[in-house]
Order: C-alpha cells, then sequence, then structure tokens
C-alpha cells in the first residue's frame, strides 16, 4: 500500500505505468550510449596509460624546445641564448631567429600544455593525446549522426581506437592528432547545411584554415583532394555563390602564414624527379600500415563493377559517402607525390577516414554473412595480417636489417605489442642519454651530437649543439662527444657538420676516453612510424652507445 492510499488518497491507476514509461526511454539511452563509452573508456587507457613512459624523440623535442620558448619570449624563436633549434642546416629561422619553416598551431598548443602542466614530457602529450580521443567520437557521431547506422559508427570508433599506428602518433607531441581532428571537424561541417546555416559554415572554414596553421602541406592535399571529390560526387550541393564565400574566407584565414611562413623556400626542395619514388613509399606504407591491400582491391572490383554495368551507387547515401572517402584518400596521396621527403606522417590525418571506410565494409560483409564479418572485424582489430601478408606475398615489401620480428612490418598482434611496451620500461636511447648526462656532466660543459641534440637541449642545461642543424662554428673543442651508429645525411647527400667534426676530432684518439653505456644505440628513439617504431628491445644487438669525454688536463676535474 502506497502513502496516499494510506491516507486515504484515492491513486490514479496511470501512476505506476508512467513512470515505467519514463524508465525504458532511459534504458534505451544508457544501452544506446554504452557502446561509445566503452570505446572511448577504452581509448582513453590505450592514448593516455603511461604517456610519458618514453621522453620526447628528435621531433617531438623539436615543438617542445619551441614551446619553451614561447613562454619565455611570447614566439617561438630557434634560440635561447643557449642552444640553437635546427634541423634544416639552419634554414628555420630569420635574422632575428624567429621560426618560419612550419606553421606554429603546435607549437601555441604545446606552450598553453606547459603552462598549465609543467615543463613535462606528459603536459607536452596530453592535449594531442586528447584530440586523438576526440578524433575517435567524432567519427563515430559523423557516421551516426549523418546515416543513423549505430553499427557502422560503432565498427568505425572501434577500428580506430585500436589502431596501433594512429595510437602512436596520437601520442606525440606534433600536430598529427591535431591534423586529423580539423580534418574529421571540416568533414563533418561538409555533411551538414552548410549552405544555408551559419554555424555548419564557420566551422567548415575555421576548420580549413586551422589546418593551415597545423601543417599547409595537410591543407593543401586535403582541401585540393576534397574539393575535387566533393565537385564530382556533390556538385549540386554546393552553391556556387556559397562556395565562393567560403573559399575566400579560408583564404583570408591562411594568408598571413603564406607571408609569415617560409613555404617558398620549401616549395623550391620539390622534384617531379622523385614523384614515382613518392608514389611507391607511399602507397607501399597505405596498404602495409592504413588499409589492407585486399580491401583496397574489393572496392575496385566493386566500384569498377558498378561502372561497367552503369547500375550506379547502391545504397546511397552511405556508398556515395564511402566513395567521397577513399577518392580524398587518393587525391591526398597524388597531391604529395612531388612533395619532398615522402614521410608516412603526412598519411596520419587521413586514419580516421580509413576507419570509416573499414567500418562499412565490415557491416557489409556482416550484412552478408555474420561470420564472414565476424571474421574480418576480428581480422583488422586484433592483427596485422590482412596489412603485411599480401604485401609479402606479393614481394612489394622488403624488410630491413634493422627490423625484427617484433614489429609492425612482421605479421603481429599490434597491440599486445603496444600494451607491452606501455606497461615495461623500454630502454629509450634519448632516455639513456638525458640520464648519462645528467649525472655525468658538469655545469657549463658543452655536448656535441650527431644526431638526438633537441631531446638533450630540452631535458638538460647544458650547451649542445650539432644533430642536424647548420655550420658548427664553436672555437674550443666540446667536452663530450656522442657519435651514432647510423650515419646521417643532409639533403645534398653530403655528410652532416656534426658527422664531419666528429670523425675530425676522433681521429686524435688520445684527446677524448671512450664510455660504452649498457644500452642499445637506437636509430630514433620514440619515432612513432610503424615502419621503425620498436616495441620491445631488439632481440639483435644494433651497436653499443658510445660517449666519448674529453681527457685531462685540457678537462679539469674538481
Amino acid at each position: 500500500m502506497s502513502f496516499l492510499q494510506a491516507n486515504g488518497i484515492e491513486t490514479p491507476y496511470l501512476i505506476l505505468p508512467k513512470i515505467n514509461i519514463m524508465a525504458e526511454p532511459c534504458n534505451r539511452v544508457y544501452s544506446s550510449y554504452f557502446p561509445i563509452l566503452l570505446i572511448l573508456a577504452l581509448g582513453a587507457f590505450l592514448l593516455l596509460f603511461h604517456l610519458d613512459h618514453r621522453p620526447f624523440w628528435q621531433d617531438e623535442a623539436e615543438t617542445a624546445c619551441l614551446a619553451k620558448n614561447v613562454l619565455k619570449y611570447g614566439v617561438p624563436l630557434a634560440y635561447d641564448g643557449v642552444n640553437m633549434i635546427s634541423q634544416e642546416q639552419g634554414h628555420e629561422y630569420d635574422e632575428n631567429f624567429l621560426w618560419r619553416w612550419s606553421p606554429w598551431l603546435q607549437i601555441y598548443v604545446t606552450a598553453a600544455a606547459f603552462r598549465l602542466g609543467g615543463l613535462t614530457t606528459f603536459a607536452g602529450r596530453l592535449p594531442f593525446a586528447i584530440l586523438g580521443l576526440m578524433c575517435i567520437f567524432l567519427v563515430y557521431q559523423l557516421v551516426r549522426h549523418n546515416f543513423g547506422d549505430r553499427a557502422w559508427a560503432l565498427w568505425a570508433a572501434a577500428l580506430l581506437t585500436c589502431c596501433v599506428p594512429f595510437l602512436l602518433y596520437a601520442r606525440q607531441c606534433r600536430y598529427y592528432s591535431l591534423g586529423a581532428f580539423l580534418t574529421l571537424a571540416s568533414l563533418y561541417a561538409f555533411r551538414e547545411k552548410w549552405q544555408s546555416k551559419m554555424f555548419p559554415a564557420l566551422l567548415l572554414c575555421f576548420s580549413l584554415g586551422l589546418l593551415f596553421y597545423a601543417n599547409y602541406l595537410l591543407f593543401l592535399s586535403f582541401t585540393g583532394a576534397a574539393l575535387l571529390a566533393a565537385g564530382l560526387l556533390y556538385s549540386s550541393e554546393m552553391p556556387l555563390a556559397r562556395s565562393l564565400k567560403l573559399i575566400m574566407a579560408v583564404g583570408i584565414i591562411i594568408l598571413p602564414g603564406l607571408f609569415l611562413f617560409s613555404i617558398q623556400q620549401q616549395a623550391a626542395m620539390v622534384s617531379l624527379g622523385a614523384i614515382l619514388a613518392n608514389l611507391e613509399n607511399y602507397f607501399g606504407d597505405f596498404f602495409q600500415f592504413m588499409f589492407p591491400l585486399p580491401l583496397g582491391f574489393f572496392l575496385l572490383w566493386r566500384w569498377g563493377r558498378l561502372l561497367w554495368t552503369r547500375s550506379g551507387l547502391s545504397e546511397a547515401p552511405q556508398e556515395k559517402f564511402i566513395l567521397f572517402l577513399s577518392l580524398v584518400v587518393l587525391g591526398n596521396i597524388l597531391i604529395l607525390t612531388p612533395a619532398p621527403q615522402g614521410e608516412f606522417r603526412y598519411l596520419v590525418h587521413l586514419y580516421p577516414l580509413c576507419a570509416i571506410v573499414l567500418g562499412w565494409i565490415v557491416c557489409r560483409a556482416w550484412r552478408y554473412q555474420k561470420f564472414s564479418g565476424v571474421l574480418l572485424a576480428m581480422l583488422l582489430l586484433g592483427t596485422n595480417w590482412l596489412y603485411v601478408l599480401p604485401m609479402d606475398w606479393l614481394g612489394i615489401i622488403s624488410r630491413p636489417v634493422h627490423n625484427d620480428p617484433h614489429m609492425l612490418i612482421y605479421p603481429n598482434l599490434p597491440l599486445k605489442l603496444y600494451i607491452s611496451e606501455l606497461s615495461s620500461p623500454y630502454p629509450d636511447v634519448n632516455q639513456n642519454l638525458i640520464r648519462f648526462f645528467q649525472t655525468h656532466a658538469r655545469p657549463g660543459e658543452t655536448i656535441l651530437t650527431a644526431y638526438g641534440d633537441l631531446p638533450l637541449q630540452f631535458y638538460t642545461p647544458y650547451r649542445v649543439f650539432g644533430g642536424l642543424g647548420g655550420p658548427i662554428v664553436e672555437t674550443q673543442p666540446p667536452d663530450w662527444l656522442v657519435p651514432r651508429w647510423y650515419t646521417r645525411w643532409n639533403r645534398q647527400y653530403d655528410l652532416n657538420e656534426s658527422e664531419v667534426l666528429i670523425r675530425q676530432l676522433l681521429a686524435h684518439s688520445t684527446d677524448y676516453r671512450p664510455i660504452i653505456l649498457p644500452a642499445e644505440d637506437e636509430i630514433f628513439g620514440n619515432q612513432p612510424d610503424p615502419f621503425f617504431h620498436r616495441f620491445i628491445p631488439p632481440i639483435e644487438s644494433i651497436a653499443p652507445l658510445i660517449v666519448y669525454e674529453k681527457n685531462p688536463p685540457t678537462r679539469q676535474k674538481p
């Protein structure tokens, strides 16, 4: 008996059913959002767990050192009065040491993180890891909101969450996850009613404009490919007047950067002779680490058949959007081929697009035959077999001697390798050098290194020079030498000045004494490129890490 009935008050019989009716939608909402919340929780763990387990490597340290100078000077200067930041022989800055080689957005994002969290590895990487997590949610939201297919949205988000190369890049203090997030934001805005509504138009405009300030090479490749694909597939949804206004607005946003950054200097390095080599590198890496070659053949067969029979795209608008994304990815790669250095990092912003396409294929396989869908999902989520084995069987890839069977270039369980690295201390080459000099070097001493100068600059107070910087003008022999077993060359295919000087100094072997560290001399350290990244220590020894200390009496001991 209820309280109302006990007091002689009639209780309407609809009260109890009304409560149940209200609870039922709540249960549906909970069950509807629980899967994506679970995926986001997994993504948060994979992106944030032991985020600082390894120190910044060379490229990350470039961003971190510039961000540290932003806190000191307000703008990214390449010189702080002690050390010079350069990996391009001094071409990155002007006569006032103002950084003009690459856009500043990633630098100021890192500087803000340092301001809030201190000059730590965790703080520097945190905003980019959070952006990686936001990419996972935005992939889900883009598919669910526009197409109402919850299964497709969940599979796309899950595939991106379990994509180890994407996780490696998103945990870097660099523009990679920032570029991916802005790419997704622009796609989300494009599928909204930007033709008539202000907010989607502003979102599209600013996401593209900010993409330029994240990395203008990504901006040029993505916007060029997206514009062509949209004109081909969505021309009826692109009113001329509104489109021109949006293009002009984006142009106004990027205009200051066209003058501020040394784009013309890098454009001079474009080589038409490198197109074929870059095509081979990009497509080789794409099918090996981003999109399985057999599924690429499936899409070619499907759309080729539709074109041959002139039957048109089925299941529109879903398949039309998949074709759009595929053309954007293809256009990105083709536009990038004349650019200098066919580096895999210029494709990272395409990982969310590939996850959406792969999620759609998994759903099609499931609807065709449930066993096929489950098998395909397991292969994509848990292994890299579909990526590596076909390339291996066709003889498209060749494994260099410095790769071992515990890397992504071999058939593996990527998540197992990834968690193994995060859950156990890794003997990182930069970490070993940082700890050594923090312990053994003295205030005011100088360190000449063939590579890895920027991590030492960030984590130690010493004068560190060499690396890939410009001409060395030191008048006194350095107190420490750090040769590296892997020889590095400049863009003119000459030995770097640091390599030349170290060899000259070591030719007089009585001036320096070697100290062999109990560590491997890895090539990079925490390099995210899946072709080079090591998850566990190498099985076979690479080379010992050796530093050279200046002998007395020229170097006085206290």
